[in-house]
């Protein structure tokens, strides 16, 4: 059966080859040939609060409420996790889009020192063909880097990525089911009459597969505080990890893969093999926070220590799934870590909020008044709710009139009341009302 044609770019020989770029062997398969590249990372290795071992005492399932579609209901343990990166020679999703290197990072039990690392890996635990028993807790958290050396080892990639993938319950990306997964998918369907039978179905790839796509409870987590939640922002400002000059910047990679192409030189894939291996192993530690984070409120065991923007947010997630009671508890969590004005203004308003939708009147009271006694400023929010709980709520018109007519002073104090026309209107309106029902409405 004839293959595809490969693109027209032409890899000459050269002195430094991509076996002296990054240490591995070819491997062969029913579909042809590629490179494969792995290193061993200590489960002790710190990378962010902890260590990788860390995240196997954690279960993926804690973050199903928070994202329904991510298929993680079942899924107890990341012990069987596969986390997956790739490099592509473009961003777009189209039939010239190879992906030219996929990391992808397992849980291992090696037979090498569990304290030295990152360690290279050779033989069959470099190619995944050494499975462990089952009885056998984790050593390592291994990265294997596939690799295609000219677009027509792709479908060996895709055979030896699959033979890998077919062994494990879930994957975990960084915004893989946007980019990577779909692009995964992409290549296996153009590629489909030329690999073997497993190849063209791996459960893993499949779209409602289980996957947890950490950019999404990231986005829940930390926009607010963060702003940008790329990973490599994440890793300075959560993981406080820095790489070293190594790196490479992302959008200069597939420019470096046509340039070896070309040139056959492979030290400039020195740096981004090395970016690869960090996007994975930095996922761990992501995906470690994110569920001690996430768990924070539901398991003692996962209690962590968050900045008060990272409980806001989390409140702000229980809120939207109408689970109170946690809501509320990081609600007030977050009013003991800060005293920025507008975010405590913030907390009272969702806190009486979310105690007004209970009926809890007296506590939302409550609330509003810290509000307005303890932030600065002349939102006439606090006051007017106060006005309509005691208009609506008790009956009592005096301490109705009363709320109502300090929100009116206050904003007609204001020089730029301009701003406050439309509320002011709404006030005096109210105002008006209240007084009519005590029978004291001016003529």
């Amino acid at each position: 059966m004839e293959r595809p044609a490969a693109p027209t770019l032409a890899r000459t020989r050269s002195r430094f080859p991509v076996e002296q770029a990054a240490p591995g062997e070819e491997i062969a398969n029913t579909a042809g040939a590629c490179y494969v590249s792995a290193f061993a990372y200590p489960l002790a290795l710190q990378r962010g609060a902890g260590p990788l071992g860390a995240l196997l005492d954690l279960q993926p399932k804690t973050l199903a409420p928070f994202h329904p579609n991510f298929g993680l209901d079942g899924i107890e343990a990341f012990s069987n996790a596969a986390f997956i990166d790739t490099e592509t020679t473009g961003l777009g999703g189209g039939a010239g889009v190879y992906c030219f290197m996929v990391g992808v990072g397992t849980f291992e039990a090696l037979d090498a020192p569990p304290d030295q690392g990152p360690l290279p890996l050779a033989g069959a635990v470099a190619t995944a063909e050494h499975t462990p028993p089952e009885r056998d807790a984790p050593t390592h958290f291994v990265v294997r880097q596939y690799f295609m050396r000219s677009p027509a080892e792709e479908q060996a990639l895709l055979t030896a990525l699959s033979r890998q993938l077919e062994r494990h319950d879930i994957a975990v990306t960084f915004n893989g089911r946007s980019f990577d997964l779909p692009l995964l998918r992409n290549r296996i369907r153009y590629n489909l009459r030329f690999l073997p039978d497993f190849a063209r179905g791996v459960p893993l790839l499949h779209e409602r597969a289980p996957h947890l796509d950490l950019l999404m409870p990231a986005r829940r987590l930390w926009k607010r505080r963060l702003q940008s939640c790329r990973l490599a922002n994440l890793e300075q400002k959560v993981l406080e990890f820095v790489r070293t000059e190594d790196d490479v910047p992302g959008r200069l990679i597939p420019q470096l893969y046509i340039d070896y192409l070309r040139s056959g030189d492979a030290r400039p894939l020195q740096r981004v093999f090395y970016h690869n291996r960090e996007d994975i192993v930095s996922m761990v530690a992501l995906a470690d926070h994110l569920t001690r984070a996430f768990g924070s409120q539901t398991d003692s065991a996962q209690e962590v220590e968050l900045p008060a923007a990272d409980w806001i947010a989390l409140g702000i997630s229980y809120d939207s799934q109408g689970r109170n009671d946690l809501a509320e508890s990081a609600y007030r969590r977050a009013l003991e870590f800060t005293a920025d004005p507008h975010d405590r203004a913030e907390l009272f308003a969702r806190l009486a909020r979310l105690m007004k939708r209970q009926g809890r009147w007296q506590e939302a009271a409550d609330a509003w008044q810290a509000w307005l006694s303890s932030t600065p400023g002349v939102d006439p929010t606090p006051f007017v709710e106060l006005a309509k709980y005691c208009e609506w709520q008790l009956g009592d018109y005096d301490q109705a009139e009363m709320w109502a007519a300090w929100a009116l002073y206050n904003l007609q104090q204001q020089d730029g009341r301009l701003a406050w026309a439309r509320t002011i209107s709404e006030l005096e309106h109210r105002l008006n009302r209240i007084r009519r029902k005590k029978g004291t409405a001016t003529p």
